[in-house]
């Protein structure tokens, strides 16, 4: 009885323990966004007197402003359209490749799978003069197609590793059974592959959805005539002062997609995840 109970003051220390570092990674993961939602409120003089407590006075009109005089409307919308285009691109390229890859064994296969591997090893930064030259040469600078292009190639090499490793684990005779009861190639595909990779697809779409919708370097350098949220809130810099209320306003107005994003897809992102784990 008297190790058990050992045990027992053991275990629920440990526990504890855990607990407590637990709470103080959310503390520290929390405590930026917090910080920024109450710097929003701030003018600038509450922001430098006291830049990590409550605001002074609560100066709603930092949104108000940034959203009519900045334009983050206009940045907003190019995101958006940039965003809602290339994620379903991405999703059903990645998920046709991966499928194809995993089902149809023919001599390259494996070369087109390590070629889309490769994309994973090389940094964006050294994409950016070549991706450049081409986007000139097709007069897709400055324009939400050349990001579009730009984004839905980038995103493709890790969603077709993580949709392929999926369907590879997928038994085979499921798409069989449907062909044998005379549906098509595509109708197999879209009746019984697709449904049983949803938990693969969302995560894809998450994944790329908060990135492309985060991105700024090369929105930046690619599209500064059409600029995406990220660069617009860059643009709020002054050469000489900057109005810090309006910039951390600008990027809670930016947060707040990716944040309901996360509250609503949170269970569909995880078992995306774990299904794969699982399975792989």
């Amino acid at each position: 009885p008297q190790k058990r109970a050992g045990r027992s003051v053991k275990a629920t220390l440990v526990r504890l323990v855990i607990h407590a570092l637990l709470i103080l990674a959310v503390i520290f993961a929390l405590l930026p966004v917090v910080l920024a939602f109450l710097a929003s409120f701030k003018s600038l003089f509450d922001f430098y007197d006291n830049p990590l407590g409550l605001p002074a006075t609560w100066e709603w009109q930092n949104y108000t402003s940034v959203w009519r005089e900045a334009h983050i409307a206009s940045y907003a919308r190019n995101s958006a359209i940039v965003t809602f285009i290339s994620v379903p691109l991405i999703v059903m390229l990645s998920c046709l490749a991966g499928y194809g890859l995993t089902r149809y064994h023919f001599r390259f296969s494996r070369t087109i799978y390590l070629y889309f591997l490769a994309g994973l090893l090389i940094p964006i930064q050294l994409t950016i003069l070549p991706s450049l030259l081409q986007m000139k040469a097709l007069y897709l600078v400055n324009t939400h197609a050349g990001l579009i292009t730009l984004y839905t190639a980038l995103g493709l090499p890790f969603s077709v590793f993580l949709m392929a490793g999926f369907m590879n684990s997928m038994p085979g005779e499921l798409a069989e059974a449907a062909r044998l009861d005379g549906a098509g190639e595509l109708r197999a595909f879209w009746d019984v592959v697709v449904p049983l990779t949803k938990p693969a697809l969302a995560t894809v779409a998450i994944l790329n959805g908060v990135t492309i919708w985060n991105e700024f370097f090369l929105a930046l350098i690619l599209s500064p005539g059409t600029p995406t949220l990220q660069v617009g809130i860059n643009n709020l810099r002054g050469y000489y002062s900057t109005e810090w209320g309006y910039i951390f306003a600008g990027v809670m107005v930016a947060a707040l997609p990716v944040i309901l994003a996360y509250i609503l897809l949170t269970k569909q992102f995880i078992r995306g995840l774990t299904a794969g784990a699982l399975k792989g």
